[in-house]
């Protein structure tokens, strides 16, 4: 284990310490725990029946615990919401309850992308999707006088200074516009890992027709992964019972 893995999951436990477990649970086995409150105005409650509703079950059973608080790894990294080490971190700082449920499904999709690795990325056919949207957008952006980097648009890990220069020089919402037909959203160009986790929100909280017109093998991806359990006959993949003893994979998303 990577002395930067150490110290994060190191992080991760002293900032556990004051946790409480609420008295909700994710689907009848994820326990919850409240660092900070969230506001007011929304139901946690609410939300995790929401997110019960929506994602089938057999995509959640490698998720040990659901915190919800604030995490200096948040500030750190600018982000609201990871999974990592089977535990899905949650920012109690949301607008409404949408956004969260937002969150945690988008999350939810990188704990489905560490349980169905091979299922999604075997035959590399997604990477090959994500790498030609990448190499377009390159050409669209170098055509309008961007100073891009090829080799950043075919390294399909998250590049932190890409992240920044699509955020921060380009914008957002140019960038949205220069990708229209292309990718769902900005957010979706940071990374392989990130195209599909926001794919992955897209399907099971907008409009899937779009999501299968402009990203289809992602779509499909997305699908395939949503039905196996009944494709296989909830054989293949779900345990007897809800895995508290499984081993954690070395992964971080976000």
């Amino acid at each position: 284990m990577s002395k930067k893995k150490k110290a994060t999951i190191n992080y991760i436990k002293r900032s556990s310490a004051l946790l409480k477990e609420n008295k909700e649970t994710l689907f009848f086995g994820i326990n919850v725990f409240v660092k900070e409150p969230l506001p007011e105005d929304i139901s946690l409650s609410a939300v995790l029946k929401k997110v019960e509703k929506t994602i089938p079950r057999h995509l959640v059973y490698n998720i040990e615990v659901l915190y919800v608080g604030e995490f200096k790894l948040f500030d750190e990294r600018k982000i609201n919401a990871m999974y990592q080490d089977g535990a899905l971190y949650i920012s109690n700082d949301q607008d409404d309850e949408a956004d969260m449920i937002d969150d945690i499904i988008h999350e939810i999709g990188h704990a489905t992308e560490e349980k169905y690795w091979s299922d999604l990325y075997g035959d590399e056919t997604l990477e090959e999707e994500f790498l030609a949207k990448r190499i377009k957008l390159f050409d669209i952006l170098e055509s309008y006088d961007y100073n891009v980097v090829y080799e950043q648009f075919v390294d399909m890990e998250y590049s932190g200074e890409l992240d920044q220069y699509l955020y921060n020089t380009i914008g957002y919402e140019k960038l949205e516009q220069l990708s229209v037909g292309l990718f769902i959203n900005p957010y979706s160009i940071t990374s392989l890992r990130e195209y599909f986790g926001v794919g992955f929100e897209k399907y099971y909280l907008e409009n899937r027709s779009e999501l299968a017109n402009v990203c289809p093998i992602l779509y499909n991806k997305v699908e395939l992964v949503a039905t196996l359990e009944e494709r296989a006959g909830e054989k293949s993949h779900e345990p007897k019972a809800w895995p508290w003893t499984r081993g954690r994979a070395a992964t971080a998303q976000h």
